[in-house]
């Protein structure tokens, strides 16, 4: 595994964010000995039949409205038995800001373990800077804590809509810092969502970032659609990444 030294060198600096996506949640359940879906599976459990993530928490939404989303995710998403891995306890150690898509607490529970407990943030409250002196978890899409910020179909991100300044905010992040993906595959749709949202967001392209690529390869198809969207791609698992950041960054 070949980790971008721009990663490294960010994260020397204190000018890298991580985004982490559920597949750091499905690894965890992994060593665990639980059973945890990926996207193809939760669509299929939520739905009944085959679907797309997308229609089956719209169907979901149909049919039981906002409460309907958060326990179907819930009882599938739940890591009430699951412990936080190395993933998560370097994230929290080396990362101030770290923005999620996954609704669970393993980020927290880490932060917890550490010593430190993170702050937690939501949907609709401003990003702040990074604070090398804090522990910030930004639940992009909610948490199952509290139900009322879950916003994980495009539906409900419509609904929770992000402040007037996020804009401004994702600008200025940005501008002077790495934007480092962990725990997604570029072929599923939870990814395409993320990247749409913040670029939505931040109002055009998005700088250059860099994804590690979760559990497998991926077709030179998909990589070549990310590359031309500046996205830059290695195949590595969370719990990789990781220890190989841990042994390149300094102290």
């Amino acid at each position: 595994m070949n980790l971008p030294v721009e990663v490294v060198e960010a994260v020397n600096q204190g000018k890298c964010v991580l985004f982490v996506g559920r597949r750091a949640s499905l690894e965890a359940a992994a060593e665990a000995g639980v059973k945890y879906p990926g996207e193809k599976q939760l669509a299929r459990k939520i739905a009944g039949k085959r679907a797309t993530i997308e229609e089956a928490l719209s169907g979901a939404r149909a049919q039981g409205g906002r409460p309907a989303i958060a326990k179907a995710l819930q009882d599938w998403l739940g890591v009430d038995d699951i412990a936080p891995t190395d993933f998560h306890r370097t994230a929290i150690k080396r990362f101030p800001l770290i923005f999620t898509s996954a609704p669970d607490d393993l980020l927290e529970r880490a932060a917890t373990q550490l010593g430190a407990p993170a702050e937690v943030l939501y949907r609709g409250q401003s990003i702040p800077r990074p604070d090398p002196m804090k522990r910030v978890v930004y639940k992009y899409w909610g948490g199952f804590e509290r139900p009322e910020t879950l916003a994980l179909s495009q539906g409900e991100r419509r609904e929770l809509t992000h402040p007037a300044d996020h804009k401004k905010r994702w600008r200025g992040l940005l501008k002077d810092h790495v934007l480092f993906f962990v725990g997604y595959r570029p072929d599923e749709a939870e990814f395409e969502a993320v990247w749409q949202d913040i670029s939505e967001s931040y109002g055009g392209e998005l700088p250059r970032c860099h994804l590690a690529v979760a559990q497998g390869r991926i077709s030179d198809v998909i990589w070549q659609k990310w590359v031309w969207r500046g996205l830059l791609l290695f195949l590595a698992d969370p719990i990789e990444a990781m220890e190989e950041l841990e042994r390149q960054v300094d102290g």
